[in-house]
This record gives structure tokens, C-alpha cells and sequence, in this order.
């Protein structure tokens, strides 16, 4: 099994692709620990996306809480909080980044 959480949909971007910032959420309504630790164990991985992850400043004890759950956890992230991602990276093992160039028009709109 496998789990994707949408930790906030606050975004520092403004990707036209996805928009997501423009149905930011307030601080007090994104999921909390109490939802994160009813997860069960087990899980192969676990996805960390949004609006931008980097923005949550309690990313690490999020990101403590899931390590337990699966034995991976993917970042999804535009790579501005870099100074986070460097401490959940530093922990813990089993994450990896997946890094979004979406706002960076040129590569966007080219095509591969």
C-alpha cells in the first residue's frame, strides 16, 4: 500500500500548470499529527506533496511521525526551503526529493 498526503496547499510558486496556490489554506486547518499518527505501519511509501511542504515549518516532526509508517517517503517540493529539506535529509534515510521545475516557464513549456 501506498498513501499520498497533501500537506498544505500553501504554495510560494504561482505555477500556471497547477494553480494550487490560489486555493491556499490557513495554518490552523492542515493536517495534524493526531491524523498522521492513526496511520498504519507497514506502508511501502508514503508521498509528502501540496502546495509547497517546505513551507510547514514542523516539516521534521512530520516527516518523524511518517519515517515509522513506510519504508519510503517522497518529498514533493519546488526546492525554496532548502535549509528543510536538508534537516529532514540529514535524519532520516529513507526520504527522497522530488524536485519540481514547474515555475520555471522555459523548461515548462518546452517539450521533452
Amino acid at each position: 500500500m501506498e498513501a499520498c498526503f497533501i500537506i498544505t496547499y500553501r504554495c510560494n510558486a504561482r505555477c500556471e500548470m497547477r494553480q494550487i496556490w490560489k486555493i491556499s489554506t490557513e495554518i490552523h486547518k492542515e493536517i495534524g499529527f493526531e491524523i498522521l499518527e492513526k496511520l498504519p505501519t507497514g506502508l511501502k511509501k508514503i508521498n509528502v506533496g501540496g502546495g509547497e511542504p517546505g513551507l510547514r515549518k514542523d516539516l521534521l516532526d512530520i516527516i518523524s511521525i511518517l519515517h515509522k509508517k513506510a519504508k519510503k517517503i517522497d518529498i514533493s517540493t519546488n526546492r525554496y526551503f532548502t535549509q528543510r529539506l536538508v534537516e529532514v535529509g540529514k535524519h532520516f534515510h529513507n526520504v527522497a526529493f522530488k524536485i519540481s521545475v514547474e515555475e520555471l516557464p522555459k523548461i515548462n513549456e518546452s517539450s521533452y
